[in-house]
């Protein structure tokens, strides 16, 4: 599968969240999307899903607008987790591949290989809300894998865990790109964006800033004897954002005064 987002643009009123944003999905990457809290990471993302609608642009997927149809075959992790806190999680899994449209034996396979995958067996018949938030993480990761989905759209699929889990979600999103799955994941964690990324994109104001690989961002980043930050990403990522917000403050200052002078 093929995911291209082409000039999408979106607005909560007069918040502009994301202005003409295009990126381009191909199968067996690994993009990883950095940007601040409130950057427009999610708001792109549900667009993608078609949780949201976009002002204008499109989606496309394997050439042609996205269907409900194609997008029901984006494994999806989203931010907000929407699972079924009383639920016991085998039976959460079984009931969201059945949705997924696997019969009953498919399904419990799924869950029961899943479960193993991600080291969650011994959880099988525990309510979700009893287990940690890192152990609700790899059963939203499971959830969104259990249909053998052709894309991955994970909305910070690494918050709240600890190393051990890490690595697991690391191993599991390279093994689906080896599959040839494209995968988009949000992180605030620049040493994970520069580990598993094969691709990266920064936002900044709803804006996409910069794309490229780790190596050509590393490329354009200030000699190593300069950065202060023990990530190599980090030295670019916060200088090209930073200088994305310089402009943008500095458009309202003059934007303000040319206000004041008119009234």
């Amino acid at each position: 599968m093929k995911i291209e987002v082409k000039g999408i643009n979106k607005s909560f009123g007069a918040k502009q969240a994301l202005t003409d944003v295009n990126l381009i999905l191909n199968p067996g990457v690994i993009f990883g999307f950095v940007g601040a809290n409130g950057a427009g990471k999610t708001t792109l993302m549900r667009i993608i899903m078609g949780v949201l609608l976009s002002d204008s642009g499109e989606v496309l997927i394997d050439g042609h607008p996205a269907t409900a149809s194609d997008r029901r075959k984006i494994g999806y992790m989203p931010s907000e987790r929407g699972l079924y806190a009383k639920m016991k999680v085998l039976e959460q899994l079984i009931f969201f591949a059945e949705i997924r449209g696997l019969d009953k034996t498919a399904a419990r396979k799924q869950a029961i290989d899943w479960m193993e995958r991600l080291n969650i067996t011994e959880y099988a018949n525990k309510n979700l809300e009893t287990l940690s938030t890192g152990n609700q993480q790899r059963v939203q990761l499971a959830v969104a894998l259990i249909a053998k989905p052709k894309a991955l759209i994970l909305d910070e699929p690494f918050s709240g865990l600890d190393p051990i889990a890490v690595k697991t979600m690391s191993d599991v999103i390279r093994e689906q790109a080896g599959k040839g799955l494209p995968i988009l994941f949000s992180s605030h964690q620049l040493e994970l964006i520069d580990q598993v990324s094969t691709e990266v994109a920064i936002i900044s104001y709803g804006k996409i800033i910069v794309t490229g690989t780790p190596k050509d961002l590393r490329k354009q980043a200030k000699a190593p004897e300069t950065i202060k930050i023990p990530t190599p990403l980090a030295s670019i990522f916060g200088e090209l954002i930073a200088k994305d917000e310089a402009a943008h403050d500095q458009a309202q200052h003059v934007a303000v005064k040319q206000g004041a002078k008119h009234a």
